[in-house]
């Protein structure tokens, strides 16, 4: 009889809060997926949002000549290389820098592209942006004369803040000064 009682008896607390503790692990390690899933679908929608810019951006300039991407951007004779310029944490001398935060709709952008890439950064879609283009002449000698320059280096960084840190995408490609040849 006393078999029979101790079978019937059920669980004993200790067995109770075991049972409670893995439970409890499991499902924090559920959330905890759940979480960190969604954190990385987040940083990928800003990932994938920043590259749409930077395309954009690439193949407007991929449409101009030398000669039409120089006065799309206000690089005339009298435009100088700068020793000192640092986007993004890196340092590029002998650039020239457009910056879409500061030069849209100015001076310097004459022909409206910076002001249409500037549309594309608004604070719903990326947080803190900002487009930089990155001009660098590969063959000037002795000259600062960028219009004399037959081949330019050109680097499109597009830069947003994310949770406290800053992000950035780049592309990089190469303008032909054809009406030198």
């Amino acid at each position: 009889m006393t078999t029979r009682r101790r079978r019937e008896g059920g669980f004993n607390l200790i067995e109770v809060l075991i049972a409670m503790a893995l439970l409890s692990t499991v499902l924090l390690s559920v959330v905890t997926l759940f979480f960190m899933g969604r954190s990385n679908v987040y940083s990928g929608k800003q990932l994938t949002r920043a590259t749409a810019v930077s395309v954009h951006a690439n193949e407007d300039i991929a449409a101009l000549g030398g000669a039409d991407f120089m006065t799309a951007f206000n690089i005339v004779a009298a435009t100088t290389t700068s020793a000192s310029n640092t986007v993004a944490n890196v340092a590029y001398p002998n650039s020239i820098v457009r910056n879409v935060n500061v030069d849209a709709g100015g001076t310097n952008d004459p022909k409206g592209y910076m002001a249409r890439w500037k549309g594309y950064l608004t604070p719903d879609r990326l947080q803190s942006a900002n487009l930089y283009l990155v001009i660098m002449p590969s063959d000037l000698a002795t000259s600062t004369d960028m219009t004399t320059a037959r081949l330019l280096q050109v680097r499109i960084i597009t830069e947003w803040k994310e949770r406290n840190r800053y992000r950035n995408v780049f592309i990089d490609t190469t303008k032909f000064n054809r009406s030198l040849q």
